[in-house]
């Protein structure tokens, strides 16, 4: 196992939606450092242990956990004050950043009996 300096650990604790979710220009500043050491830091850890990357905002960490817990669009959006729209693209966007599937499968056409009279053509 790789092992990660105090710097690393705490500039992606800084930065992770999960954790702090600052910017890179405030966590640069609370580890009093500047946004280029930082983002050393943070390439140096990305090379060592790449599935913590790309990191969620905040905004996505905390719909990532409402949305684990079953919670509907609805009651996310409520819950922070965004538009149903909003929740839809940062659930699209936490998926895309860890490589997930959609949550909800996309239906699919398929044959069913009352069908038999409506057929034109057959192949």
């Amino acid at each position: 196992m790789a092992k990660f300096s105090e710097k690393q650990i705490q500039a992606y604790r800084l930065v992770s939606g999960e954790h702090e979710g600052l910017s890179t220009v405030d966590a640069a500043k609370r580890m009093s450092i500047t946004t280029q050491a930082l983002n050393r830091l943070l390439s140096r850890l990305k090379k060592l242990c790449p599935e913590l990357f790309p990191t969620l905002t905040k905004q996505e960490a905390d719909v990532k956990a409402l949305f684990a817990l079953d919670w509907t669009y609805a009651d996310i959006a409520n819950k922070l004050q965004v538009s149903l729209n909003r929740v839809s693209q940062i659930i699209g966007s936490v998926n895309e950043k860890q490589g997930t599937a959609r949550r909800r499968p996309i239906k699919m056409l398929s044959y069913q009996p009352w069908m038999d009279d409506k057929i034109v053509r057959k192949f």
